[in-house]
């Protein structure tokens, strides 16, 4: 139980509990923002394509269909700031994944202000903000210039609003959903997916007058609709002034994403979600949302059933938060491209209906009369919640102590005029020192895709291709070689396969081990691997 002083303390001054979790997400977030910078060792490449345009002719929006442009233009127009200022690319680099950081965190703050609004006690919204920073899918994407972080935040605000016309009934709430979604699906395309939810709200509220006043309702549809596709164009422009031109390609590009990375054995997300969202967020912390999603979903059945849900406001708002997620989770749940990231959407929503959960769980344990009952839960929580920041404390250490940071600092001393190519996930290093420096030929084929042609080199060619090419100093990044623990790999692309596991034990007859670089966390934290952070790097040297 809280004291009495410190209870009044915090009603009186809401704003600093927000406040305290915005502060407590940077806190987890900020340390080595600077990450590899200037150099980008991934996935910063939508910052690369807005830097490019800053200092140079480089048109990010005109040639790739890949992205819409709402972050990249953020980046683009930040960048020109940094650099009137008088900095360099480093500066926009770190002041791009500044500004994903601060967004991530606004969006703690915007699950808080929805659990206060749908009728949630100071205790429950902060639990709701407390639960989604000990996301550390959040923390590990608030370091990065990508566009995950501006979709999750447009969406947070979309669904606040949508609450706001649920709980008021004011016309002006029901467009603001439309055009934050707009905005939310110009920043990555799945977000368009959301639009499900304000629509269905709107036809279930107008059901009773849709025969008798059908006109009225078909202008507000028209016009939420337009500021939807509003929001998306003040994102992306060229969908408004090059419309037939870029849809045509977004189509392609849609149907491209779905199928992305498709093998024999890949599976729909239908299926497939589950096991990735629990090997990334910790089995402890989706099992405990899972149970709130559970209830939440129990809750509103039982009101349904009573036909209380209209009555009722706060069923009214789970109803809407349950019908968010499963329209955010709609284009994972039918695709075969389905990274953890892609979930960001659904964890304020989640973060909410569990602190609810557990509220309502606490006051039934307490009802009991035996006192253990209620001790046992917030042990339970406390323990979840304690094993969750201590994976945010690993990732900070991972993304400090990268192997690519001291990498970096032994290329310089390697002799210059030698030749260098590396895998995907390389140190940072001056390419000037060498004669030539570039990608190894490395394709790793997904179905029956043919291999890239060019007239330098052959793709997977294996160690026969270094050899002829007689590079010097090849440097290999675990994240790489260890695709070839896939058999799919192994068996389309045998002669890498081969080569990069006799790397690995030594056996190569052309190349040895000069110096490898790993960081291991320490014991008494969990052991964890995050996408794109620290990869082991290993730096092999051609034999005489």
């Amino acid at each position: 139980m809280m004291p009495t002083k410190t209870k009044s303390f915090i009603q009186t001054r809401e704003f600093l509990l927000p406040l305290g979790l915005f502060l407590l997400f940077l806190a987890f977030t900020l340390p080595g923002i600077a990450w590899g910078a200037p150099s980008v060792w991934h996935p910063d490449e939508i910052v690369v394509r807005s830097i490019n345009a800053v200092i140079g002719d480089y048109k990010f929006s005109e040639i790739n269909f890949d992205y819409p442009d709402l972050p990249q233009y953020a980046m683009y127009w930040l960048g020109k700031v940094v650099l009137a200022l008088g900095y360099e690319t480093r500066e926009m680099l770190v002041a791009a994944r500044l500004l994903s950081a601060v967004l991530a965190g606004l969006t703690v703050v915007l699950t808080y202000i929805i659990a206060r609004r749908i009728g949630g006690s100071i205790t429950v919204a902060g639990s709701s903000g407390l639960f989604l920073i000990c996301v550390s899918e959040m923390s590990h994407n608030g370091r990065f210039a990508h566009n995950d972080t501006y979709l999750l935040f447009f969406v947070t605000l979309s669904v606040l609003c949508l609450l706001e016309y649920v709980l008021r009934g004011n016309r002006l709430w029901l467009y603001a959903p439309f055009l934050t979604l707009g905005m939310a699906a110009s920043s990555k395309y799945i977000g368009g997916s959301l639009i499900l939810a304000p629509l269905t709200v709107y036809l279930l509220e107008q059901r009773k007058r849709l025969r008798t006043d059908w006109l009225s309702s078909a202008e507000t549809l028209f016009i939420s609709v337009a500021l939807a596709f509003l929001g998306f164009a003040l994102g992306t422009p060229k969908a408004l002034t090059w419309m037939a031109y870029y849809f045509k390609r977004l189509f392609s590009t849609l149907q491209w994403q779905v199928n992305y990375g498709y093998q024999a054995d890949s599976v729909r997300g239908f299926i497939g979600q589950y096991r990735v969202m629990a090997e990334g967020l910790g089995l402890a912390l989706i099992l405990l949302f899972g149970a709130g999603l559970m209830w939440a979903v129990w809750r509103v059945v039982q009101a349904w059933r009573g036909g209380e849900v209209a009555r009722t406001p706060q069923m009214k708002s789970f109803a809407v938060l349950l019908l968010a997620i499963l329209a955010l989770d709609l284009p994972m749940t039918i695709s075969y491209n389905y990274q953890l990231r892609y979930f960001l959407t659904l964890m304020p929503f989640l973060a909410i209906l569990t602190a609810f959960f557990l509220a309502d769980l606490h006051a039934r344990a307490k009802a009991t009369g035996k006192s253990f009952l209620p001790l046992a839960v917030n042990l339970t929580v406390a323990g979840i919640v304690l094993y969750s920041l201590a994976r945010l404390l690993s990732l900070t250490l991972l993304v400090m102590n990268d192997a690519r940071i001291p990498a970096s600092a032994f290329m310089d001393t390697l002799p210059p005029g030698r030749s260098l190519e590396h895998t995907y996930y390389p140190p940072t290093y001056d390419g000037e020192r060498f004669e030539r420096e570039y990608n190894y030929p490395i394709y790793f084929v997904r179905g029956e895709e043919p291999l890239p042609t060019d007239k330098r080199f052959e793709y997977n060619a294996g160690e026969t291709g270094l050899v002829d090419r007689q590079t010097d100093y090849f440097v290999v990044d675990s994240f790489t070689s260890d695709k070839f623990n896939d058999p799919h790999y192994c068996e389309t692309m045998p002669a890498e396969c081969a080569f990069f596991k006799q790397l690995e034990t030594g056996r190569t007859a052309h190349y040895q081990l000069l110096k490898e670089f790993k960081y291991t966390l320490p014991p008494w934290l969990p052991q964890i691997r995050f996408e794109f952070i620290n990869p082991a790097i290993r730096i092999y040297e051609r034999i005489p």
